[in-house]
């Protein structure tokens, strides 16, 4: 498979970077310019076209004569276009050069231009305008800029000296500083929430400067007249919407209007410098490229609204009601009131339920309770009714009552903002059947989200393919020139190049510190120290050291441990200024300041010098310089390194995309302080009792900020309730959506390109491992080590006075350069066998059951390497081997060294008890390999895993099912290890342990095993065997071996497990600096006094003195308590960022940093602001970066795992592939069309069918037809009903008339278009449920399924929008990618189902939510479903950590915290690493397949033509010297660019007799790599054969002898054994001249 979108990431960074580097030496450039037979040669070149002819000046003034010969050449060509005719000008009509578009640097062909030149009128470059009235002005950079040469507003000539000076300002870097500090200043008064008395003049002196710009731009550009006037670039129209709005306060009363002079002078932050402002126009041109997507999410999420809303009418709408006994209220009121919705007596029963002093409320709730009068539904409490009332929770916003507000929920599903309290209110109110209504919802949004996330991907690559395709041809260009200007200096010296690096001689002698020899000698002897690599290692051990020391900070600390940790914290702050001494001293300053990391790590000793300085001053604290020092691990971590490069990439690299981001987050603030600061101060009593302002709100500025960065992070709903409730609901509306959608989608285009930005130096794996110090170091202990033990074998070989064990000999390759060499399986095949079956490279090496002879070769120093399949895919093949019974021979029961230890073992199996044993063996062999014996295992499994399910919390009430469940467990139990004992004696000990599925296998088998054997000898009712019982959950876990797909997913999680445990440790050393800081900020703070019912206020309680003063004097429901959530240590700071992290529970964390004081202190509400500055770095550095770091790192190998298995799908089985073949071929493959009927009057109907109009009319109104769902609600009068009954009949008729008409014109091809079939089957069940309705209502289904059948038909929609070709191709690539979503999400839901049986076996009876708890397995599967969404997990969490008196131990609903934490850490990880798997590799199977396709007779066409290029005897072979040539000669999507040797064997192409290539089989080839399939050779063929005139050669001539992969394989193997052969020689040589050298010595003596 072609792995196109990261090969072009790489290959663009690899040309932007070449292209960058393009520069003519001065020499090169003269010749350039002033040779006329270089110019002569180049005459063809696009670039060499741009420059003046031989003799003249590049650069030259603009003068009058220059304007004037500007005239005469419009002139001459106006009257020669007069004189040809259109076609002909059409021909030579130049275009203009993109080199020379204004804003870009000049080329590096034209060189620089004389500085006094600079910001001077010149004339044009461009010969697209040398024949209009334009010139250019060069800025610093040699920017290049255009300007009209006609007068500017009729007034400035362009010699005027005021257009000059214009010109000059408007170009000046100082001019745009100056701007941008004027914009900086007015945002910051804008910042200020009351203004001062002389912000009114401040007012008028920013209007003044910004009137000041547009003058200069017009008196320098013109105005509106011409191509490059001011009105002209649309950025300058924000310079009169800005002008504008500054005077319109002064004659309008603007209101929160005012807002609209905000927005574009905080957008002149990005119109000032062109990158940003080029950045900002690629974005729009992003969102354009995406209408399509965004077509498809709307319709998607209205589809899902209408069917929520037709599910959930009115459902919300019921809450516990009080029974109260009435003497005026009888049960005649409550009957009535259902049924008219009245009541008959005088008591007001409608206020009654209405008033929420009579509905329940739980404590801390908002809302009252909720319920149902489903059997499944939320119950009310002893004492209430659960009743219909009049409003919808969450201020009434939170409902499926019309269109709008069901929309609104459905968004909120999407964005998964707090939707675990949406599926709760639904659950409690329509049911548990709510979570299948979820469920589809969340698998609509699932593949929205990939549409997106393909969609903005695919934006950016389409942004940048005309950039990399200019960027190739300027590269090709440069390298033609430099072929040119080689053969003119090939009797030419190169100029000598002066390193101007060195510092001056006296400069440098100041620095290097070499005074005497004895201070040299002892600088030679330091640098011995610390260039060892050991000195390095011991750095590091030392710096680890200090990771643990802070780690261990906790609260409270005992006396004694806290000086401990201040000594230790002083001896490594000596540690560190030694070793910064002995750098310096060893490589002087000049030497030691070179090195980045050495000035990193100079500050951080010299921040810590001073931190003692200061220590003795209260509130300085060194925390943060000994955080600083974990970073220097980054010098000797690459994945470390990499994640701070990643930083400073987003600070540096993408600082444009980065600057319109948080320009958008400052005008987000402003404009959201602006509009609602008003509305919450007077409006607050609304949305809180105590008429106390929320801690989320815009009241200021920086509260506003937190609000939206809230937001940005995805938590939107809430904030816009309550704004809702104060202001204007349209407004707040409009406001938050925009905010939701702006920033997410320049959230993700910062995440991909930042995630992009790189790829060229971090997806290309090195061929070599560069080790550093510490590397080095190791290695050598190692050696050491191994040196050491085998010393003392020998000597105790020798003390035994036994012979010293036999070493293998060496290998005859050297170590150091085999340890450089990958390896290539060699398959000795015989002249029989076919060639497909020797394709098998690296396979089953040693394995003596293989039917071929494999060998381990290495690749000669002079070869390609090849990636050939790893260990990975060898036990993978030889697993399924072993499966499959080629004979009944086991293998030996135990390994060699069994046998030598214990001769006994070795039994002659020819005859006698040893020739029955080998006959059991071969049939419990037999036994074991059978298909029949697989299924009959899994089915065993499934039945087990499915009796777990029945062990909920109900079954101690249920003896006669529990006891049927302990002998169902007695029986698989002993099943399993009947299939363990058959294995064993089947396959042997040495074959089954080293099998990791027989292990697994095993474990579970002895986690089983062990409480059964506790049962029977009387202790199963021990902490140990209720324990062991509850890990019988892992029974699931042995379907992993038993499914090819779910081992595939396995197999990549275990080849990618590496790279994901070096990034998951610097994910936790990242979160360990945020967590010690965390220790040092709010240690022992988080503690507060608390009763049963509140919180006590400062006033009446400071501090925990006062706290336990109330205690003693017998306030028993006082309590000094601390948060669940804390950070008094590492641990707890862990779990609370964890929390932080996955946004659960992360507000109660912020809002007790928020409220802390001091230590032991009473927390006041909102005393600390300013910590949110805590949490929100560590969202951005801590989640942000990381999560790009993980996903880069997970991308990097997965690419490397798809090019070492040659483009294979290491997700899909081979049935799978073939299935996204097919469905490939399903939706390419053209409908047949339908033949005109011979009837006139079915003729004109089939006309009239077919015609597009026909088909836009009917999608018309099925969008009518769904607009009639969507004005549907809940309490809607009876006339409304009928009218909708009417249109939905008139619909009904409009569709049989559609269907009739149809079925007359294309009689049975109508049944042949799927969606034809869809309308049939939607008007028969309408039909049916018109006719039927009361009947299927009472004994069948629901009228509204029929109802929504209609919303089926909208489907037809996608074929008349125009942008959906896109989407379409997008939509197939994703449904190709389903088989490997299957096994990603089956291995997910395995995950979800061990955890949740784990969770009901050990939580079930801990207090939870009577909706979400472990109680029964579903419920357990409902809390595994809203957890793997990283949603709700701390409500389940919350109960488990509770501890007593919060909960009762003999009731058993307390839990140990550690094993809730374990728990639930564990599965968030888990479920984390699979829910990223499965974006990650199904959105690149999604863009990896979105590129392919069958060649079209275009690609055909272009493909015959190369050919005959390198066959022009149309021979149809070419030699295969030539392919590469050949391949790089082709166009796209054909092409393979050069180098694409290794490509090509990998293709593995037939080899003719002569070493010819065959047409066909190249074309096929290139086929199956743009596409995936390889079975088009026929098609193709016939394609060829029709279309163009091949001469047919004799199939004899066609027979293969060879292939390139094999005949790439022999050369490798010749190399090496003549490598292997020089040596052998060599080696002889050497023993010969050893024994000839005594005798040669005995002669001369």
């Amino acid at each position: 498979m072609k792995t196109w979108f990261l090969d072009f990431w790489r290959e663009r960074e690899e040309v932007l970077k070449r292209t960058n580097q393009l520069r003519l030496r001065p020499l090169q450039l003269k010749r350039l310019l002033g040779d006329s037979s270089v110019r002569t040669e180049l005459q063809n070149a696009r670039l060499a076209s741009l420059l003046p002819p031989v003799g003249t000046e590049v650069f030259r003034s603009f003068t009058p004569a220059s304007l004037q010969d500007i005239k005469q050449r419009h002139e001459a060509k106006e009257t020669e276009r007069q004189k040809r005719t259109n076609k002909d000008v059409e021909k030579e009509l130049h275009k203009q050069a993109t080199h020379l578009e204004a804003g870009k640097p000049l080329p590096y062909i034209l060189g620089d231009p004389p500085p006094e030149l600079l910001n001077c009128p010149l004339e044009e470059l461009d010969p697209f305008y040398q024949s209009q009235k334009t010139f250019i002005v060069l800025s610093e950079g040699n920017v290049l800029h255009r300007f009209n040469a006609e007068s500017s507003c009729f007034l400035l000539c362009p010699f005027s000296c005021l257009r000059t000076v214009a010109i000059r300002i408007l170009l000046h870097s100082l001019f745009r500083l100056f701007i941008m500090v004027t914009i900086l200043t007015n945002c910051g008064f804008m910042m200020m929430s009351g203004r001062p008395t002389w912000s009114r003049t401040a007012e008028f002196v920013f209007s003044a400067v910004y009137m000041f710009e547009v003058l200069i731009k017009i008196m320098s550009r013109g105005f509106c007249v011409g191509r490059f006037t001011f009105l002209r670039d649309p950025w300058n129209w924000l310079d009169i919407v800005v002008v504008i709005t500054a005077f319109l306060p002064e004659f309008l009363d603007l209101e929160k209007v005012s807002v609209l002079r905000t927005i574009p002078r905080a957008l002149k932050i990005i119109a000032v410098y062109p990158g940003v402002k080029s950045s900002a126009g690629a974005l729009v041109q992003s969102v354009k490229r995406l209408a399509g997507v965004i077509i498809t999410t709307v319709l998607v999420i209205s589809v899902l609204a209408v069917i929520g809303q037709q599910f959930f009418f009115g459902a919300l709408r019921h809450k516990c009601v009080w029974m109260l006994s009435h003497s005026n209220w009888t049960y005649n009121d409550l009957i009535s009131y259902h049924d008219n919705g009245t009541d008959s007596s005088d008591f007001d029963f409608h206020k009654f339920i209405n008033s929420h002093e009579n509905q329940y409320y739980l404590s801390g709730h908002r809302d009252p309770l909720q319920c149902g009068n489903g059997s499944d539904a939320g119950a009310c409490p002893p004492g209430y009714i659960c009743l219909r009332t009049d409003t919808n929770p969450d201020y009434g916003l939170t409902n499926f009552d019309w269109f709008g507000s069901s929309l609104l929920s459905l968004f909120r599903l999407m964005t998964h903002d707090t939707w675990d309290y949406l599926l709760e209110q639904m659950m409690r109110s329509a049911g548990k059947f709510s979570v299948i209504f979820v469920l589809f919802v969340f698998c609509g949004g699932f593949c929205l989200l990939i549409l997106v996330l393909a969609g903005v991907a695919m934006a950016l690559v389409e942004q940048e393919k005309a950039g990399v395709a200019e960027a190739r041809r300027t590269e090709e260009e440069f390298l033609h020139i430099l072929d040119v200007m080689k053969k003119k200096e090939e009797e030419e010296e190169e100029e000598p190049q002066d390193d101007q690096r060195l510092s001056p001689p006296c400069c440098l002698s100041v620095w290097t510190w070499n005074c005497c020899g004895c201070w040299r000698w002892l600088k030679l002897r330091l640098n011995g120290i610390v260039m060892n690599p050991f000195f390095d290692l011991v750095i590091v051990i030392c710096l680890i050291l200090n990771c643990i020391l802070m780690a261990m900070e906790h609260y409270p600390m005992t006396m004694e441990f806290e000086y401990l940790f201040n000594v230790t914290s002083l001896v490594f702050t000596g540690i560190f200024t030694v070793e910064m001494l002995l750098r310096l001293v060893a490589m002087n300053p000049y030497g030691y300041f070179r090195v980045g990391w050495n000035v990193f790590d100079s500050i951080i000793v010299a921040l810590s010098l001073v931190e003692l300085g200061l220590a003795d001053i209260e509130g300085v604290s060194g925390a943060g310089v000994d955080l600083m020092r974990v970073l220097r691990l980054a010098r000797w971590w690459s994945t470390f390194h990499m994640l701070m490069k990643i930083i400073w990439t987003s600070v540096l690299a993408l600082r444009n995309l980065t600057l319109i981001l948080l320009t958008m987050v400052f005008i987000f603030t402003i404009v959201g302080m602006q509009l609602f600061q008003d509305d919450y101060t007077d409006h607050v009593c609304r949305i809180a009792a105590d008429c106390q302002l929320p801690r989320w709100h815009m009241n200021n500025l920086f509260q506003a900020f937190v609000l939206i960065f809230r937001i940005f992070c995805g938590e939107w709903i809430e904030s816009m309730w309550d704004c809702m409730e104060v202001s204007s609901p349209s407004v707040c509306l409009i406001f938050f959506i925009m905010v939701l959608v702006i920033g997410h989608l320049l959230v993700l285009n910062l995440f991909l390109v930042l995630l992009l930005s790189l790829v060229g130096d971090d997806l290309v794996a090195p061929k070599e491992k560069i080790k550093n110090n510490p590397m080095i170091a190791v290695d050598q202990i190692k050696t050491g080590v191994a040196w050491t033990r085998t010393w003392i074998l020998e000597h105790i070989w020798t003390l035994v006075g036994k012979k010293n064990p036999i070493i293998p000999p060496h290998k005859v390759v050297n170590s150091k350069e085999d340890n450089k060499k990958d390896y290539l399986g060699l398959t000795s095949v015989t002249s029989d066998q076919p060639l497909s079956e020797s394709k098998a490279l690296g396979s089953n090496h040693g394995n003596q059951t293989s039917k071929y002879t494999f060998q381990r070769v290495p690749v000669a120093d002079a070869e390609v390497e090849l990636d050939m399949p790893g260990k990975e895919e060898e036990e993978q093949k030889q697993d399924e081997e072993n499966k499959t019974p080629r004979n009944n021979t086991p293998e030996d029961c135990c390994c060699d060294s069994c046998y030598r230890c214990c001769p006994f073992l070795d039994i002659d199996t020819s005859q006698g008890s040893g020739r029955v044993w080998s006959n059991f063996r071969r049939v419990c062999f037999s036994i074991t390999q059978h298909k029949y014996f697989d299924a009959f295992i899994i089915f065993i499994i499934l039945l087990s895993s499915a009796a777990l399910v029945l062990e909920d919390v109900h079954l101690q009430q249920r003896q006669l099912v529990q006891m049927l469940l302990d002998k169902a467990d007695q029986v698989f139990t002993f099943i399993f290890l009947l299939e363990m004992l058959l294995k064993w004696i089947a396959l042997g000990f040495r074959k089954y342990f080293t099998s990791v599925w027989c292990w697994l296998d095993f474990l579970i088998l002895s986690v089983s095993l062990m409480p059964l054997t506790l049962g029977m000898l009387g202790y199963s009712e021990l902490g140990a065997g209720l324990s062991l019982r509850t890990l019988r959950a892992l029974r699931p876990l042995r379907a992993l071996s038993r499914f090819q797909g779910l081992r595939l997913v396995l197999n990549t999680l275990g080849a990618t497990f590496p790279s994901m445990c070096d990034v998951m440790l610097v994910c936790l050393l990242v979160w360990l600096i945020f967590s010690v800081l965390g220790v040092n900020l709010f240690a022992g703070k988080f503690y507060h006094c608390f009763n049963a019912t509140e919180q006590f206020l400062p006033e009446e309680v400071n501090n925990k003195s006062d706290c336990l003063s109330l205690i003693h004097e017998n306030f028993s429901d006082v309590s000094w308590k601390n948060k669940k959530l804390h950070f008094d240590n590492v641990a707890a700071g862990y779990r609370s960022l964890l929390q932080v992290a996955t946004f659960n529970g992360w507000l109660e964390v912020i809002s007790s940093a928020v409220d802390a004081r001091q230590i032991e202190s009473q927390p006041v509400y909102e005393s600390n602001v300013y910590m949110y500055v805590y949490f929100i770095s560590f969202i951005i550095i801590g989640c942000f970066f990381t999560s790009n770091l993980f996903i880069r790192l997970f991308i990097k190998s997965l690419d490397q795992l798809r090019h070492k298995f040659g483009g294979k799908h290491f997700f899909m089985t081979d049935e799978q592939q073939n299935f996204s073949i097919s469905v490939k071929k399903l939706f390419s493959t053209k409908r047949p069309s339908v033949p005109r009927p011979h009837n006139q009057c079915q003729a004109r109907l089939f006309d009239l069918v077919t015609k597009h109009s026909f088909e836009v009319v009917m999608v018309i109104v099925i969008c009518l037809n769904t607009v009639t769902l969507m004005v549907e609600t809940d309490e809607q009068s009876q006339e409304k009903e009928i009218i909708l009954e009417g249109i939905y009949f008139v619909f009904i008729i409009i569709f049989l008339t559609e269907f009739l008409l149809k079925i007359i014109a294309l009689r049975h091809h109508y049944f042949c278009d799927c969606l034809n079939v869809l309308d049939f089957v939607v008007i028969f069940i309408s039909i049916m449920g018109l006719l039927l309705s009361d009947i299927m209502q009472f004994y069948f289904i629901h009228p509204k399924i029929f109802t929504l059948l209609r919303l089926a038909r909208i489907t037809r929609i996608i074929h008349l929008v125009p942008y959906t070709r896109g989407i379409r191709r997008l939509f197939l690539a994703f449904v190709m990618s389903l088989p490997a979503l299957f096994n990603i999400c089956l291995l997910l839901f395995l995950l979800m189902f061990t955890f949740s049986v784990f969770g009901m076996l050990s939580f079930a009876h801990a207090r939870m939510n009577d909706m979400f708890n472990f109680e029964t397995f579903l419920n357990s599967m409902i809390c595994m479903f809203t957890i793997t969404t990283m949603v709700g997990w701390d409500h389940v969490l919350s109960p488990i950590l509770n501890t007593p008196p919060d909960c009762d131990p003999d009731s058993g609903d307390c839990v140990h915290p550690t094993v809730g934490i374990i728990f639930f850490t564990s599965y968030i990880t888990l479920s984390l690493l699979l829910v990223v798997l499965l974006y990650t590799a199904v959105v690149m199977e999604t863009l990896n397949m979105y590129d392919t396709e069958t060649p079209s007779d275009k690609d055909l066409q272009m493909f015959y033509k190369t050919w005959r290029r390198f066959d022009p005897d149309t021979s149809q072979i070419i030699p295969y010297s030539q392919l590469s040539d050949f391949c790089d000669a082709l166009q796209d999507p054909l092409r393979i660019p050069k180098p694409n040797t290794i490509k090509l064997i990998h293709m593995d192409l037939p080899l003719l007799p002569g070493d010819k290539i065959l047409c066909v089989d190249v074309l096929s080839a290139l086929t199956a790599r743009i596409s995936g399939d390889g079975g088009q050779t026929h098609t193709l063929t016939a394609r060829m054969e029709e279309r163009f005139t091949i001469n047919n050669v004799s199939k004899m001539s066609y027979e293969p002898i060879s292939s390139t992969l094999q005949r790439k394989q022999e050369e490798v193997a010749a190399a090496v054994i003549q490598k292997a052969y020089r040596k052998h020689l060599l080696k002889d040589r050497a023993a010969d001249e050893m024994t000839a050298e005594p005798a040669g010595g005995a002669a001369a003596v």
